[in-house]
């Protein structure tokens, strides 16, 4: 019996040291130089706080949360509104629009107030005229010999292109019979537009070069006949908005300019066309209450701005 039991204890002893041995093994091959580790994924950004030797300035931690983004140096050119901006004049009151014939609108300043529009309310006096006329079934020819004093045909050159205040009495005043002056007006959408006293609004001016160049308003051959006499020569067709044709020979302007002194207002609009592509431009100004702003100001303000429109119109030409 105590033999048998001095048995077992050996023989438990025995098995324990096999398996204290076996445990030794397996450490020792975990800590082998041969033995693969496993990859430990390094982020980009982390790598950035690793320095190359124990002397090198460490790199910054940069937490994508907080890292600064450095200005651009490069001072981008500004947009057409923004160099609009800069060359309208500050102390005056602007009344400014540019559209596309087939656009959306590139720049609208005051478009629905009325103000004085000087001699550019004559266009809707031509319009309202000639339609009179061609209501009649007049032609161009018909109209060089007969009218009210003078011809009717001089009579519109004169009120157009030189701009005649005697002439363009005559034509209102001819007009205004039977209330066709007011009811025209009407019925174009020109509500706005009134001649006791003369005023108007932006988006009634841009109207009505748009009833003439799309023949709405007019026939064709009338339609032709009032935008010849807009793009007839005369002198100071350089200023204004005439300042453009020096940077585009190419392009044909028909405008009509418009300016008092007592109340000062510079003002011009037109139909600037270039090959396939036409714009409507209607600027007027006038000095703000109290303003120092003078009648030479706000010439030379709007010349500026006409190189903005032309240099503008050139990229659009040249792609």
């Amino acid at each position: 019996m105590l033999k048998r039991t001095l048995y077992s204890i050996y023989h438990l002893i025995f098995v324990m040291l096999i398996i204290a041995v076996a445990l030794q093994a397996c450490q020792l091959d975990n800590s082998s130089p041969t033995a693969s580790t496993p990859t430990v994924a390094v982020s980009p950004i982390a790598s950035l706080t690793q320095t190359s030797t124990p002397t090198a300035n460490p790199s910054p931690t940069i937490h994508p949360a907080t890292a600064t983004v450095l200005p651009i140096t490069s001072t981008p050119s500004p947009g057409l509104g923004q160099q609009i901006d800069q060359v309208l004049i500050d102390g005056v009151e602007w009344y400014v629009v540019i559209e596309p014939i087939n656009g959306e609108r590139l720049y609208a300043r005051n478009t629905e107030e009325s103000f004085a529009p000087a001699s550019m309310i004559k266009i809707p006096t031509a319009l309202v005229v000639l339609k009179i006329l061609e209501f009649r079934g007049d032609t161009v020819e018909d109209i060089k010999n007969y009218g009210i004093g003078r011809n009717f045909a001089d009579l519109v050159e004169a009120m157009v292109i030189r701009s005649e205040e005697q002439a363009t009495e005559s034509l209102e005043y001819f007009a205004r019979g039977e209330n066709r002056l007011r009811n025209y007006l009407d019925w174009w959408g020109l509500k706005h537009t009134t001649f006791d006293p003369r005023r108007s609004t932006v988006e009634d001016l841009l109207l009505s070069l748009k009833l003439l160049n799309t023949q709405e308003a007019l026939n064709k051959e009338f339609s032709d006949y009032l935008l010849e006499l807009m793009s007839t020569y005369t002198e100071n067709d350089e200023i204004l908005l005439g300042a453009m044709l020096a940077e585009l020979p190419q392009c044909t302007f028909y405008n009509k300019r418009g300016t008092l002194l007592n109340p000062t207002i510079v003002s011009d609009m037109g139909i600037l066309k270039c090959g396939d592509q036409s714009w409507y431009l209607v600027i007027a100004g006038t000095p703000s209450i109290n303003s120092s702003a003078t009648f030479d100001d706000i010439q030379q303000s709007i010349e500026r701005f006409a190189l903005v429109i032309a240099n503008y119109i050139q990229t659009q030409v040249e792609d």
